[in-house]
C-alpha cells in the first residue's frame, strides 16, 4: 500500500521495531503485582497485540487519530514535516505511557488516576487532542470512566481492559520500569524502549538499559535484505566483535559495526535506514590486494574507484585514508564515505565477502 503521509511511514517504522510476541518473559518479581509469570506473559502479549494494532491503524488511517497529515516529498528527507509528524505519532504511545506511570493499579486490574496528574503529564509530553485520544481507547478494548472536557485535579478516572485484565498490570509494569530507567524524565530518548515494548526493561530489580541483539536489526528488514544482513553477519562474526547503535526509530535507523578482533579496527558496518540496507567495508589494507578488484564486476570496481571522496585531513585525529592505486590513478579514500554498497544483490554479497576475507587474511 502506497503511503501518502510522513506519519504513515513513521508508524510503519515503529511497527517494524515493536517486539514480537514472546512465549516467556524474564521478569523480576517486583513487576508482577500479584500475577504469576504465566499470567503476566499473557497480559504482556496482549499489550503487544494492542500496540501493534494501534501502530498499524495509524499507518492505515492516520486521520482517525487526528494525526498531522504532511505529504511525503522525500522519504529520506530530514525536515520539519517529518519531525513534526513523528511528534504527532508519538501522542498515542505516550498516552499509554502516562496512563501507566500516573495511575495506581487496583487488585482487580483497574487503573485509577487523578485527572489533573494525567492532564499535566499529557501537557508535558505535548499530547495534543489528549481527551479525544483517551476516549478513542474505548475502540480498542479499554473502558474509560466518564470525564469532562478535560480531566481535572480531584477527578478520579478508572481505566480497565475488559478482554484481558492482565494487560493493565503489564502496562503499569513497563511504564514504571522506563520511568525508573529515565529517573522520571518524561522526554528522555530512552523512551524508545517503551515504544518498542522491550521486555528486557523488566528483567532486573534495578532497571537496566536493554542490550540490543542483532536480531533487533534483522527484524526491521524485509526478507531479502534480512537474508543479506544475516549472511554478512555470519561471514565475519568469528573474527569480529559487533556493536549495535540505535538511531531514530522514526527513520528505522540502525547501525551494526564489526571490529576486527586482531587489529581492533572497524572491518564492516551494516547500515539501515527506512527500508534500505547498505554495507560499508573498511578495507584498511586494500593496497595489498587491489589487483584482484580488476577481475570483479563493474559495480564493485566503480564503488571502489569512484565511491566516497578523497581524504582531505578534515579531522585532526584522522589516521589517514585508504590508500591504493587503481587504473593508473592513486587514491587516498576517506574512511567516512568509501566502499559503501547498497541495492544489494547476491553478486554483491559474494564479492564483498571476497574482499572481507582478503582484508581479514592480511590484518
Amino acid at each position: 500500500m502506497h503511503k501518502k503521509y510522513c506519519v504513515q511511514i513513521i508508524a510503519d517504522n515503529y511497527l517494524k521495531n515493536l517486539t514480537a510476541d514472546i512465549p516467556t518473559i524474564d521478569i523480576h518479581d517486583k513487576f508482577l503485582n500479584g500475577l504469576s509469570k504465566e499470567e503476566f506473559t499473557d497480559g504482556f502479549n496482549a499489550l503487544l497485540s494492542l500496540t501493534r494494532q494501534l501502530y498499524a491503524d495509524i499507518s492505515s488511517n492516520p486521520a482517525d487519530f487526528g494525526m498531522m497529515l504532511k505529504e511525503v516529498s522525500d522519504i529520506n528527507a530530514k525536515n520539519a514535516d517529518y519531525t513534526n509528524s513523528n511528534a504527532s505519532f508519538l501522542r498515542v504511545p505516550n498516552l499509554l505511557y502516562i496512563l501507566g506511570i500516573s495511575s495506581s493499579l487496583e487488585s482487580d486490574g483497574v487503573l485509577t488516576v487523578d485527572g489533573g496528574l494525567l492532564t499535566a503529564n499529557a501537557k508535558s509530553l505535548k499530547i495534543t487532542g489528549f481527551p479525544v485520544l483517551l476516549s478513542k481507547l474505548s475502540e480498542y478494548g479499554f473502558e474509560v470512566s466518564d470525564f469532562g472536557k478535560t480531566p481535572k485535579a480531584g477527578e478520579t478516572l478508572s481505566v480497565a481492559y475488559i478482554d484481558n485484565r492482565y494487560l493493565t498490570t503489564a502496562l503499569k509494569a513497563i511504564a514504571n520500569a522506563l520511568s525508573e530507567l529515565t529517573k522520571g524524565d518524561l522526554r528522555n530518548p530512552k523512551n524508545d524502549y517503551f515504544y518498542m515494548m522491550h521486555p528486557a526493561l523488566l528483567a532486573n530489580e534495578t532497571v537496566k538499559e536493554p542490550k540490543l541483539s542483532i536480531d533487533t536489526i534483522f527484524n526491521t528488514l524485509d526478507s531479502v535484505n534480512c537474508a543479506y544482513a544475516e549472511a554478512f553477519h555470519k561471514f565475519v562474526m568469528d573474527g569480529t566483535k559487533h556493536t549495535i547503535r540505535k538511531g531514530q526509530l522514526m527513520r528505522n535507523d540502525w547501525t551494526c559495526t564489526y571490529t576486527n578482533k586482531s587489529n581492533k579496527k572497524v572491518l564492516m558496518s551494516l547500515q539501515i535506514q527506512q527500508n534500505n540496507l547498505s554495507v560499508k567495508l573498511n578495507l584498511q589494507s586494500i593496497d595489498q590486494y587491489i589487483s584482484t578488484v580488476a577481475d570483479m564486476p563493474d559495480k564493485i570496481q566503480r564503488i571502489i574507484r569512484d565511491g566516497g571522496w578523497e581524504c582531505g585531513g578534515c579531522n585532526p585525529r584522522c589516521s589517514g585514508g585508504f590508500a591504493f592505486e587503481m587504473d593508473g590513478k592513486a587514491h587516498n579514500k576517506c574512511h567516512c564515505g568509501s566502499f559503501v554498497f547498497s541495492d544489494l544483490t547476491e553478486n554483491d554479497l559474494q564479492y564483498c565477502n571476497n574482499l572481507l576475507a582478503r582484508e581479514l587474511s592480511v590484518s
